[in-house]
């Protein structure tokens, strides 16, 4: 890692820790990156990554690497299981309330139960299951079905649903942010 990117790295830790309960709690904050999420899966298709750069978007910071690493939870981690959103979500709450280091121990790792179990609540009732396949309908191990499915009839319908998944999954994280 160069020094700039080292800066960068450091630049984004201290912006999400410092700034993200400041600028969720302004609610044209939080529907902005919901509405963004939203585009950016209508226009370039993935939960996870179109919700980070939402985020990245809104907070005003930029970070390639994590943004390419969260590229592996589309479509449930590619194997259609825990949807993308929620999993990004998770991600984001934990880096906000997560430990700092693995010598912090058990203790250090519990403040992200409660909003992570907030979102899962929320999300559960709202999509009917957790499960991105059961989500899309997409059995996501046939990739003849997963690319039948997504130039069929039923894969605009799934695009437009993962979409507005994405884009509320966004806002209701957004929310969180700005309580802790």
């Amino acid at each position: 890692m160069t020094r700039e990117e080292s800066k960068e790295s450091t630049d984004f830790i201290k912006v999400f820790e410092e700034k993200t309960r400041e600028i969720f709690s302004v609610e044209a904050n939080r529907e902005r990156v919901g509405e963004l999420a939203y585009e950016n899966y209508k226009k370039s298709f993935g939960c996870s990554q179109s919700m980070l750069y939402a985020f990245q978007e809104v907070l005003g910071f930029k970070d390639d690497f994590w943004f390419k690493a969260l590229g592996g939870l589309q479509g449930g981690g590619s194997s259609g299981l825990t949807c993308g959103a929620l999993v990004t979500g998770f991600i984001l709450i934990s880096a906000r309330v997560g430990r700092n280091n693995i010598d912090d121990g058990l203790e250090a790792i519990l403040p992200a139960f409660e909003p992570s179990h907030e979102l899962t609540n929320w999300f559960k009732p709202m999509y009917k299951s957790t499960v991105c396949a059961e989500i899309t309908g997409v059995n996501w191990f046939g990739m003849n079905e997963v690319v039948a499915h997504y130039l069929g009839p039923k894969g605009m319908e799934t695009v437009e649903k993962c979409a507005r998944l994405t884009g509320g999954t966004a806002y209701k994280v957004a929310e969180i942010l700005s309580q802790l």
